[in-house]
Parts: structure tokens; sequence; C-alpha cells
């Protein structure tokens, strides 16, 4: 082996080793940074996909918005913000006159905060605490009528809840009812 030929040799091992360096130095760290930025992107579109399918159920929502507001309305009339008696009066009334029956007596009880029977789960609600005004009523009539008076006072627009009946069918026939009527009293 002459001189030459070593030195070629040499010089050839040094080149494949400045190489195989320049490529673990220089090009191996920027193909790991590549396929972290891709896997990045990925993860980054996977939650943009999320978002944007929140976005259009958002837009989809506020293009029912007016329905919501109009639902809104109709839940407020059923379960008021204010115990709102002479309005919950003259339901009572008209649920009266239009079954042909006589209210002799109404009477509202203190109203407290609602408690849900135990075993029962209640979501309370975040806009207000929820009020139950107890009242016992006392009307007169035939007995199909004070069934149907019955009927229409818990099919009118501010909730009533019957709890309890009794009937009397003595010389006037009444019925005498208990029950609850609701107000969200709104959060301060």
């Amino acid at each position: 082996m002459d001189k030459h030929r070593l030195s070629l040799i040499v010089i050839g091992i040094l080149g494949v080793a400045i190489v195989f360096g320049g490529w673990l130095v220089g090009v191996q760290p920027q193909i790991d940074r590549i396929e972290a930025a891709n896997t990045q992107t990925a993860s980054i579109k996977q939650i943009n996909d999320v978002q944007q399918a929140k976005n259009d159920a958002l837009a989809a929502d506020n293009e029912k918005l007016g329905d919501y507001k109009t639902d809104l309305t109709a839940k407020q009339q059923e379960i008021p913000a204010a115990r709102a008696q002479q309005e919950l009066i003259n339901q009572i009334d008209a649920a009266a006159v239009a079954a042909g029956v006589t209210v002799k007596t109404l009477r509202f009880d203190t109203a407290a905060e609602y408690v849900a029977p135990a075993g029962v789960a209640l979501n309370a609600p975040s806009s207000g605490t929820l009020i139950a005004v107890p009242l016992t009523i006392n009307a007169t009539g035939e007995r199909a009528k004070l069934e149907d008076f019955i009927a229409k006072l818990q099919q009118s627009s501010r909730i009533v809840t019957i709890s309890s009946s009794k009937y009397s069918g003595d010389d006037e026939q009444s019925v005498d009812l208990a029950g609850m009527t609701w107000v969200l009293m709104p959060a301060s």
C-alpha cells in the first residue's frame, strides 16, 4: 500500500463520517421536527374540527333564537318571576267559569323555597330560586263540572300542581283542592 492509497482510504472514511455526522447533526433533527410539527398540526386540526362543530351548532341555535325566546316567554308564564297572585286568581276564575262551577274559597299559604322529596334529584335553576306557593281551593258544582274545572286548572298557562282533592256530595256538591303554584325568584 502506498501512501496515496492509504490517504484516499482515510479521506474516504472521513468523508463518510462527515456525511453521517452531518446527517445526524443537521438532517435527522430537522426530520424529527417535521414529524413533531405534523403530529401537532393533526392534533390542532382535530381540536379545530371539534370547535367548528360547536360553532356550527351555535350558528344553528342562533337561527332559532326567536323560537327560543318565544318558548322562554311561555315558560315564564308557567312559572313567573313574581307571585302575580291576581293573574293566578284570574286564571282560576276563568277555569271555573269555563267549567260552570263556583269557587267558594281560595287561600294562599306561606311561600317557601322548594325542597325536593328524599331520593329525588333536582337540578336547581341557575337563574334563581324555585318557590312553592301552597294554595287551597273550594269549588261547588256538579261532579262532572268539578272534574272539568280541575282539568282546566291543570291545563292553564300558570302551573298549578294539585296534590290532593276531596269530593263532597252532600246537599251541595263540592271539591276541596290542595296544591302548589310556583315562582322562580330571580337571583340577586
